[in-house]
């Protein structure tokens, strides 16, 4: 398991769900970004009034002020799952 501090420095290695398992703890089965996380999104970025479809860069950057701790990977992974919703 890569730390997130290494994930950082030397690039995110790790599955992006099992990070946002850990992060979030919601260890649920769903496809996609785990339940409590997908909310999260949601919140933050309705919010900020951004639509992930027509502005994606700025939903990942809205997402890591929201969340420093996530990294460039994991929030565009975030991104990407809200974008199919």
């Amino acid at each position: 398991m890569q730390s997130e501090l290494a994930a950082k420095i030397f690039g995110d290695r790790e599955d992006p769900h099992v990070r946002l398992q850990r992060m979030f703890d919601d260890f649920s089965t769903t496809m996609g970004a785990p339940p409590a996380a997908r909310a999260w999104t949601a919140e933050v970025l309705d919010k900020r009034t951004i639509d992930p479809r027509t502005d994606p860069e700025a939903a990942v950057d809205a997402l890591r002020q929201a969340y420093p701790r996530l990294t460039g990977k994991v929030a565009r992974y975030l991104v990407d799952d809200a974008r199919m919703r």
